[in-house]
């Protein structure tokens, strides 16, 4: 008896054992050999297919973070709270998705329709906060003569606002400067209308005087410029003419060169620019919007990671010990076959905990639970398998023909049963948020691995271990062939 295996099978399973063993273990070797944390992010890691750095990310249960109730106040009218309510649920889920936080929570809370809950893993209350309660109104304004004004950067002009509105702007991007160096900018596209109108406002400003001296010949930009800042610019101008990280509203006055058509115009930072930072903070806030209430802090808990840790010692045992029953009832029902669907066992383990590197999949207890069971699904294939090949060998098949008819007839029930759980899986990582969309999201994977775990890996395995006569005896492989 010969079992063949074909080259391009055995290429494809060692690519992924070695591709496993490379996620699984490469990371921890440079963080020992480095002296850096085992856990979280570290300078000199590789980045995943998303962009973040290649580690298990934790949610909020297990390595903390902020949890913030917010407040809604001052509701536009014509609207319901209810879908006042879902669009600053939107806008704050922009800001958050740009600041990549992993399975963030965003949901309603209480029963008015005017409170929202936020959960943020690895985020402190002071960034969350900054971030999520900016309103972020891009205000466009130009300089005209005002004689009344004695303060400010152009004594004798006051800012006006212009037809240029918020909502005309398509996108946001942060990037160097393409005219070289190391400052950044801060990359703005906006429809046609407000192309048009961008376009005019630069073509008058280029032709309203030939100085650079000229204040009409600039067009600001602000962020969160209210007709009462300009009503009262004497007042307040020396505070509002400020970089708007440093406590001001300007985001940059600057001298229009040519007119600008197209809808696409570049924010500098002015002296001394932006910062990396700066440039993608100033993007972020841009892109979501603005907020359509006021927001207030009631509620603000920076969630400690000593419950999850504790949490994560329970569950990896409970795995463990659950891993190792498993092992040694198959040792003992099944023999070599459950040796083999054990070493089998431990491959799957293997890549899929390098799947959840690569994918930035967040672990949550949610999701160390469905990886527990997504463990016990690929063991019940791997029983199928079996179960069917002490059949065949009762049957008086030889040993090899076993093997394969027992893979053969296993793989519907095998099949049809892990596509089930895909489905419902595929609903509730979906439909479902936070914990049961991290439970979801690892059964899916798990589920998907194991099928690759019993049919491939403990098919070949199988086939080349049987090879050996010293394998075939009855002893070894739990049962005899021809015995009823």
């Amino acid at each position: 008896m010969h079992l063949v295996l074909s080259w391009p099978v055995r290429v494809v399973v060692a690519a992924l054992l070695i591709f496993s063993l490379v996620v699984d273990g490469a990371g921890y070797i440079y963080r020992i050999t480095n002296h850096y944390p085992l856990t979280g992010a570290v300078p000199g890691l590789p980045p995943t297919v998303l962009g973040t750095q290649l580690y298990f990310h934790r949610g909020l249960d297990l390595q903390g973070g902020t949890d913030l109730q917010l407040q809604l106040t001052n509701f536009p009218p014509g609207q319901t709270r209810a879908d006042v309510q879902q669009k600053t649920i939107a806008v704050i889920e922009k800001r958050i998705n740009a600041l990549g936080v992993n399975e963030p929570v965003v949901q309603p809370a209480g029963g008015n329709n005017d409170r929202i809950e936020v959960q943020l893993a690895g985020v402190p209350a002071s960034k969350a906060q900054d971030v999520i309660g900016r309103t972020a109104q891009l205000v466009t304004t130009k300089w005209v003569a005002d004689s009344t004004v004695t303060a400010g950067p152009w004594p004798g002009y006051r800012p006006q606002e212009t037809a240029l509105r918020a909502d005309m702007l398509t996108s946001a991007n942060a990037q160097l400067d393409p005219s070289g160096g190391t400052a950044w900018v801060v990359n703005t596209n906006y429809n046609s209308a407000g192309a048009g109108i961008f376009s005019q406002l630069t073509n008058d400003a280029y032709n309203a005087c030939p100085t650079t001296d000229c204040p009409q010949r600039h067009i600001t930009n602000w962020l969160d410029l209210s007709p009462d800042d300009i009503a009262h610019w004497n007042e307040r101008a020396l505070q509002l003419y400020k970089p708007f990280d440093q406590g001001g509203k300007l985001v940059t006055d600057p001298y229009i060169q040519n007119p600008i058509t197209g809808g696409t115009a570049t924010i500098s930072g002015g002296t001394p620019g932006f910062t990396q930072q700066s440039a993608k903070d100033l993007a972020t806030l841009l892109n979501s919007g603005s907020l359509p209430v006021k927001l207030t802090v009631i509620q603000s808990t920076d969630v400690g990671a000593s419950l999850g840790a504790d949490s994560v010692k329970r569950s990896l045992a409970a795995g463990l010990l659950g891993l190792i029953v498993v092992i040694i009832f198959m040792l003992a029902y099944y023999r070599l076959p459950g040796l083999l669907a054990s070493l089998a066992l431990l491959c799957y383990a293997g890549i899929v905990l390098a799947l959840f590197k690569v994918f930035t999949v967040t672990l949550t207890l949610g999701g160390l639970a469905g990886f527990i069971l997504s463990v016990g699904m690929a063991v019940d294939a791997n029983v199928l398998i079996f179960e069917r090949f002490k059949e065949e060998m009762r049957a008086g098949r030889t040993i090899g023909a076993a093997v394969d008819a027992a893979v053969r007839r296993a793989w519907p029930a095998i099949r049809d049963s892990n596509i089930s759980t895909l489905i419902t899986s595929g609903i509730l990582a979906f439909a479902g948020t936070g914990p049961v969309r991290g439970f979801a999201i690892t059964l899916m994977i798990g589920v998907a691995v194991s099928m690759l775990s019993s049919i491939i890996i403990t098919h070949n395995l199988l086939a080349i271990v049987l090879n050996f006569g010293w394998t075939r005896g009855g002893t070894v492989l739990g049962v005899a062939r021809g015995r009823a």
